[in-house]
């Protein structure tokens, strides 16, 4: 029993410890830019040793990949009043993907980051990474639409979780080469669109 307490206030100190490195971080990269900070500015900003933050932390770029994804672990707090708010699985996608958009054209810059380095790391990875928490939270959204019959049940969960995901990231990475080309938010809402009724035609 004491062990276990002991490893549960030593997760917790871990959990507080990357808290305080990248919230330091992002105050940096916010202030002084993301190029300008470096690593041992963030560590001094930190109060912990260069080395202490790279055991947490490998780059820049994990930083702030780190802030993002904590912001999606935040919002999956919110996914009853979701479920609750909204009527059917197509406005539920909707306002997930454009509170997501809101973000990134809040502070682009941090979500191109983000996104290029999870791609990176897919590519660098040997081993299968684990179901990211967007997709966790997507399978929530899609579980849900099978069980109001919004969806079809044939195709397993995770797999339609991780289409729609796939699907987002495309349009919001066409969005961060060049954000004048198109409307995030319109872009995203027909593919919402296509997701749920298909863009084909059915002849009768």
């Amino acid at each position: 029993m004491y062990q276990l307490n002991s490893e549960t206030r030593r997760d917790r100190k871990k959990a507080e410890m990357q808290l305080r490195i990248m919230q330091s971080a992002m105050c940096l990269f916010r202030a002084d830019g993301f190029e300008n900070t470096t690593m041992e500015a963030i560590a001094e900003a930190a109060d912990v040793a260069k080395r202490t933050l790279y055991s947490y932390f490998p780059a820049k770029e994990s930083l702030v990949s780190a802030y993002w994804l904590n912001s999606v672990r935040q919002n999956s707090d919110l996914l009853p009043l979701l479920l609750k708010n909204y009527p059917d699985t197509r406005s539920r996608l909707t306002a997930v993907f454009l509170s997501a958009a809101k973000g990134f054209k809040a502070e682009p810059e941090f979500a191109r980051i983000h996104f290029s380095y999870q791609f990176q790391q897919i590519g660098n990875s040997k081993q299968p990474l684990p179901r990211s928490d967007f997709v966790q939270f997507l399978s929530v959204v899609i579980e849900t639409g099978q069980r109001e019959k919004d969806l079809r049940k044939d195709i397993v969960v995770t797999e339609l979780a991780t289409q729609v995901m796939l699907n987002f990231t495309a349009i919001c990475l066409m969005w961060f080469s060049g954000s004048e080309a198109f409307s995030l938010d319109e872009r995203l809402t027909h593919t919402v669109d296509c997701f749920i009724d298909g863009a084909g035609i059915t002849r009768k």
